[in-house]
């Protein structure tokens, strides 16, 4: 029974990707100002022992994602969209159904150009998730820590950007960041302040440098740094760095790596480590 679900699913996902590819298609036809690219894939594993002497354990795991970028580039101004979604929950003998991956990250920048390669932008990107996270400590139940928009990290930013190449580029600015909270006010903390706040916002300098490499004609390299320093606190730099191969198989088969790298010090003393690498049926318009 659970080969056939899978077979069916698998199914699905080829005629979806084979329906997106026709719809990129005749957007490109429609509007060439308008360039997109696109990641989107649904990753599947599944193990169930019988009688194994050698011993195991039943377990079920999928991720689905969505990741890309639209851009509107002219003479005069260019309007960077780029997105990222993903959900993902697996399921062990014995245990709960737990969540591995949750995130939504959303950016819009705006640049005008003057002709010089050194151009002013403004920037907006939010960062939450869809629904509930828990920690899971070696005694006792799940314990939830979050939750949908709880928290949320907001950002807009203003100030110059250098295109150095078609590959990489960077800004420098001042930013407004807030973070907005319901239940969880841990993460809208003001250190030294005693205080229960829902919402902490501050003013900083914002650096941002990215890089996407065709290293082949099936395989990109992207990568991402993000630093935030705000004014009240200059030593303690926060700092976001991201970085991801993506390879395309075939036409509906691809495999992915992602790392992400998170330090936060007024949320963990801790550096954050995520790395996934997935192999599966996605769609890769790159």
């Amino acid at each position: 029974m659970r080969l056939l679900i899978t077979i069916f699913t698998t199914s699905c996902l080829i005629l979806i990707g084979i329906r997106l590819s026709a719809q990129t298609d005749t957007l490109h036809k429609r509007d060439t100002l308008w360039h997109h690219e696109m990641v989107a894939g649904l990753n599947f594993s599944q193990v169930d022992f019988s009688h194994w002497e050698a011993g195991g354990t039943d377990a079920l795991a999928y991720i689905a994602s969505i990741a890309g970028k639209s851009v509107r580039d002219d003479t005069n101004t260019n309007w960077t969209n780029t997105y990222h979604l993903a959900w993902g929950q697996s399921k062990s003998s014995g245990q709960d159904i737990r969540n591995t991956d949750d995130e939504i990250n959303l950016e819009s920048q705006f640049t005008y150009k003057f002709g010089v390669s050194v151009n002013p932008y403004v920037d907006v990107a939010l960062l939450t998730q869809f629904g509930p996270g828990y920690n899971y400590p070696d005694s006792g139940g799940a314990q939830e820590v979050s939750n949908f928009f709880d928290p949320a990290f907001i950002k807009q930013s203003a100030g110059m950007g250098w295109m150095a190449s078609k590959v990489f580029q960077t800004r420098l600015g001042l930013a407004l960041r807030e973070i907005v909270t319901n239940q969880y006010n841990q993460y809208a903390a003001d250190p030294g302040d005693d205080e229960v706040h829902k919402t902490r916002i501050e003013g900083g300098l914002e650096s941002v440098s990215q890089l996407d490499v065709p290293v082949d004609d099936n395989v990109l390299f992207h990568a991402k740094l993000e630093l935030f320093d705000p004014f009240k606190t200059l030593d303690r730099v926060v700092v976001h760095a991201e970085a991801s191969f993506v390879a395309k198989i075939s036409k509906v088969f691809s495999t992915q790596l992602n790392a992400l790298f998170i330090n936060e010090p007024d949320i963990s003393p801790y550096t954050q480590i995520k790395e996934g690498l997935s192999i599966g049926i996605i769609y890769a318009f790159l």
